[in-house]
């Protein structure tokens, strides 16, 4: 009796050791798609968080900046986000620290100019939303810097909050937020 425990131990270890090290390809990080080297130069804004960038290679980077969210080009002030992003996007250098890519393809990614963060830069001006759904996707002090600067937005009436009386906080008097825009969009077709 005490040989078959010992001899289903054994086989019962034997057989543990060949799954994991058979498993363990598998459980290695494969390496995903590269983000291409800059420095980069602007090829195109498409509105107050997404842009086309021309890499030193001279291949195409899409980006979307991460956690936030700007009007869509049919709403209310997406001109004045996108010339806004435009603008900022031309002050210097741009750095890019790569979180993902989403299922456009796009390359979401932390953007600055120096130690300037432009996705909060878009907050701050009244051109964008913090985008509370994907704050996993920023870091807990930028989730802390975007809530407030969103806030402080509103309450100064910047940007497309300007419209607003920022002690009113009737939703149907607020600026629609792009997600729910986009899902009222689908809703409609």
């Amino acid at each position: 009796m005490i040989l078959a425990t010992r001899t289903r131990r054994r086989l019962l270890g034997v057989i543990f050791s060949i799954l994991l090290i058979g498993g363990l390809p598998a459980c290695q990080k494969t390496s995903g798609p590269q983000l291409p080297a800059g420095p980069y130069s602007v090829a195109e804004v498409f509105d107050g968080d997404s842009f086309n960038l021309k890499a030193k290679d001279g291949s195409t980077v899409r980006v979307r900046i991460a956690g936030i969210d700007a009007p869509e080009k049919t709403q209310p002030y997406s001109n004045k986000a996108k010339d806004s992003l435009a603008e900022l996007l031309q002050s210097g250098p741009i750095g890019l620290q790569p979180v993902k890519v989403d299922a456009y393809d796009r390359w979401v990614a932390n953007v600055s100019m120096g130690d300037r963060d432009l996705g909060l830069l878009q907050i701050q001006r009244g051109y964008a939303w913090y985008f509370v759904r994907y704050k996993k996707d920023i870091s807990e002090a930028q989730q802390q810097r975007y809530a407030e600067a969103e806030r402080n937005a509103r309450d100064a009436r910047l940007g497309l909050w300007a419209g607003i009386d920022a002690s009113a906080r009737n939703p149907a008097l607020m600026p629609e937020p792009p997600w729910k825009f986009r899902e009222r969009s689908r809703k409609e077709k």
